[in-house]
């Protein structure tokens, strides 16, 4: 596993953290959670707007949301009922149950159409800054988006307004082992202009 010291580069930050889908269940201290929340809200943020809002979900929320989870899960299925797919559903709630830390990241959803997706980039910009400060403690984090973050329980879960979106939902704690991923040379992907 790769490791981070107090003295690595940010860009080594960057460049080392991996999305980590298998954590330990060891408890995280709050604490760190609450330390890494206050970084995040330092992302990027045209206007000062500000939409970001971290819902930390413990205990029984957290039981909650891996039955939301499991439920949303099965909707999806061509036979939710069948014998073979029980074991896999379990699987999908114990995966949240047993998860150290979840947080549900939400921004608000403005009137205005560009300030809407300015606040919806500043929002995955504070999502990304608590995963690369949690990244720099040892911390692995998952960042998981896809249409559970639409479905009617799990806003309920979260008591969301209207005028609120979840855009993605963080799942943190210890790694059990590092991924390793490559990328492709960004002088392959960039175009310089003059």
């Amino acid at each position: 596993m790769a490791t981070v010291s107090p003295s690595t580069s940010v860009l080594d930050v960057i460049r080392s953290r991996r999305s980590v889908p298998r954590l330990k269940p060891d408890p995280v201290p709050r604490e760190l959670i609450a330390q890494l929340l206050d970084a995040a809200v330092w992302a990027p943020n045209h206007r000062l707007t500000e939409p970001w809002k971290f819902f930390v979900l413990a205990g029984q929320s957290k039981r909650r949301f891996a039955e939301i989870r499991r439920d949303f899960r099965r909707t999806q299925l061509p036979n939710p009922d069948a014998a073979e797919v029980q074991a896999a559903l379990e699987k999908v709630y114990r995966d949240a149950a047993e998860t150290p830390v979840i947080i549900a990241v939400t921004s608000h959803v403005a009137d205005d159409p560009e300030q809407r997706e300015e606040d919806f980039w500043a929002t995955y910009g504070a999502a990304y800054a608590f995963m690369l400060g949690a990244w720099s403690h040892g911390l692995g984090t998952y960042f998981r988006t896809g249409a559970l973050r639409d479905y009617p329980p799990f806003r309920q879960l979260l008591g969301l307004p209207p005028d609120h979106r979840i855009i993605g939902v963080i799942y943190a704690g210890y790694p059990v082992e590092v991924p390793q991923r490559r990328r492709t040379p960004a002088a392959e992907k960039t175009v310089w202009l003059e």
